[in-house]
């Protein structure tokens, strides 16, 4: 059988409480916000988006993670569907320090594991690119103003071209 690990110190399980909490607050913020279809007020905006008028990967994530929490699944696959892993890791992160932080042990050896997971956020850059060829043709095909600025001319003459494209 293998061994516990050993107890968290009084100051790690602080930690892991405020981090529980500051996640469950910054969700519930995100449930609380207004359904909004250009951008959060107050939020700044994307600079890849204020350049190009196109969205990034994770544009429409904000709006998509509110719709979420709020149970609106079909504005939620609309705005960015990365909200759900999002959200998900979230959830799975919060818990996982609260009930460590009430426990007063590690589920695992954190430090061990970012180790062997270092590998994982090329991979997750990567996969990230690969969900935004559909999000970006997905946005450029069916005009979604809430996603595309097309003042913009780049966004603009890309959208003349998917739509030309289609027809």
């Amino acid at each position: 059988m293998k061994p516990l690990l050993p107890p968290l110190w009084p100051r790690q399980r602080q930690m892991r409480g405020l981090v529980c909490g500051l996640i469950l607050l910054v969700l519930g913020g995100v449930a609380l916000l207004p359904p909004v279809s250009k951008g959060i007020p107050g939020m700044a905006p994307c600079v890849f988006h204020s350049l190009t008028g196109l969205p990034c990967p994770l544009c429409g994530g904000t709006r998509a993670a509110s719709a979420l929490l709020r149970g609106d699944l079909d504005r939620t696959m609309h705005l960015n569907a990365l909200a759900f892993p999002a959200v998900a890791l979230l959830l799975l992160l919060a818990i996982l320090c609260g009930v460590e932080a009430v426990r007063g042990r590690p589920f695992a050896d954190w430090v061990t594991w970012s180790r062997h997971l270092r590998w994982g956020i090329p991979l997750a850059l990567l996969l990230l690119l690969l969900w935004w060829i559909p999000h970006l043709g997905h946005a450029l095909r069916d005009s979604k103003t809430e996603l595309l600025d097309l003042r913009n001319p780049i966004a603009r003459k890309l959208n003349e071209g998917m739509r030309a494209g289609t027809e």
